[in-house]
Formats: C-alpha cells, sequence, structure tokens
C-alpha cells in the first residue's frame, strides 16, 4: 500500500498503465523473490539489491567492457547495452543459490547457529 502511494505521489497520476504494466509487476516479482517471500524484510532487502543492481550494473559493465578491450568478443558481450542480460543471469544465480531469496537463506544459518 506504501509503495503505491508513493508511486501515485511521484507520478502524479495513477491508472491501470502505471500500477498494472507488466514491466513493474515482472520487477516485483524478481524483489520478491531475491528477497524472500512471506516477509517485510525480503521484500525490503530485495528491494535495495535489485534497485542497486539495476542502477550499477550499466556502470560496472562499462568498466568491464573498457577492461575487455583487446578481446573485441569479451567486450562486446560485457556491453552496457546487454545489462538486462547480465541482470537475468544474476536474477538466475540468485534462484538457484538462495532458493528461500535471502532472508531464508539468513533465516536458516540463523536456525542452524541456535540448534
Amino acid at each position: 500500500t506504501m509503495a503505491g502511494a508513493m508511486l501515485a505521489v511521484w507520478l502524479r497520476y495513477n491508472g491501470p498503465d502505471t500500477s498494472l504494466s507488466f514491466e513493474i509487476m515482472m520487477d516485483c516479482l524478481l524483489i520478491v523473490v531475491i528477497g524472500g517471500m512471506g516477509t517485510i524484510y525480503g521484500s525490503a532487502i530485495g528491494a535495495v539489491l535489485f534497485l542497486v543492481a539495476q542502477s550499477y550494473l550499466q556502470d560496472l559493465l562499462r568498466l568491464g567492457s573498457e577492461a575487455a578491450s583487446a578481446l573485441p568478443w569479451l567486450s562486446a558481450l560485457l556491453s552496457p547495452d546487454r545489462w538486462l542480460l547480465w541482470l537475468g543471469v544474476l536474477f538466475v544465480l540468485s534462484v538457484y543459490y538462495f532458493p528461500t531469496g535471502v532472508v531464508g537463506r539468513l533465516r536458516a544459518a540463523a536456525a542452524r547457529k541456535a540448534a
């Protein structure tokens, strides 16, 4: 509810095209899956990780592309234009290594430590 209210205040408009678009729904799904389903903490952590990856991934790829300029195929693969590909790879890896999300992994580690 708070996220929807903040989106409406930020955009100064709220309608189906802003709230129910495919891109926004996919972003919400990615945030929840990365952070961990069923917890508010998981959504908050997932949102932070998703926004950091979305904001800085292009910059990191640009640095990698410039560093690998001697190898044209690697430079093309690390092109900042391919940031969505690398975001998808990061998502698949996070689902593989953190199937219950970051919060689920932290909870399991705390339970093992307590036992």
